[in-house]
């Protein structure tokens, strides 16, 4: 099968994420602290049956939606040209959403790190590995900068994708400072995240402009 590697591993995260919830289940409190305010603080609970498998069922729905979705894109010859980094990005999400359950359960059994320095790591991996997707993206409709201007012209869509690459990465890098600062985490997601976006939309905008223009 193709692909066969990150669809093992995608699904062994899910998994594991189910084995422990299971695993720990008789320690969990009634009432699990499942969400944090932009502060660190608790802002959200749920039941001990919901808070510890809803997020393993959530990220089986979001696995099965990122596999499907390119057999949707009118454009999946294209998608195929890249489609080992978008098997690999699909189980790098999957990952992600583990690690914050996995965070939680610890959480809820009274290992309470600060939660910004806790999710800086798997944040800043998602925003790299999203670098790392858009620089090998084709022009598609389901991966990559999806602007007007990258959809009309490949040209631009391989400019844009490739600066955005960049600019994702760099987010990534920024977001380790929620290890640094734990009451500052969100923002050292949000804000590069929040600059980067801008960015990339100019940017594209700019170079078809050029183009167009030459």
């Amino acid at each position: 099968m193709k692909h066969r590697r990150p669809r093992i591993i995608g699904v062994a995260a899910i998994v594991l994420a189910g084995l422990a919830s299971v695993v720990v289940y008789p320690e969990l409190p009634a009432r699990m602290a499942t969400h944090w305010g932009a502060s660190g603080e608790v802002d959200g609970t749920m039941s001990r049956l919901a808070g510890a498998f809803f997020l393993p069922v959530f990220t089986i729905g979001v696995y099965v939606v990122l596999l499907v979705a390119p057999r949707l894109d009118p454009n999946d010859q294209n998608i195929e040209s890249f489609r080992d980094a978008y098997e690999w990005f699909a189980a790098g999400i999957v990952w992600f959403l583990g690690y914050v359950h996995g965070l939680t359960l610890l959480w809820n059994l009274g290992v309470q790190p600060p939660i910004g320095a806790a999710l800086a790591p798997g944040l800043a991996a998602m925003l790299y590995t999203s670098g790392l997707l858009v620089e090998h993206a084709e022009p598609n409709w389901i991966a990559g900068v999806r602007t007007p201007w990258t959809l009309d012209d490949e040209g631009v869509w391989e400019r844009t994708n490739h600066r955005a690459a960049l600019a994702l990465k760099l987010a990534g890098v920024l977001a380790l400072g929620g290890l640094v600062f734990p009451g500052a985490g969100f923002v050292f997601f949000l804000v590069p995240l929040a600059v980067a976006v801008v960015y990339v939309t100019i940017y594209s905008y700019v170079v078809y402009r050029r183009q167009r223009a030459t």
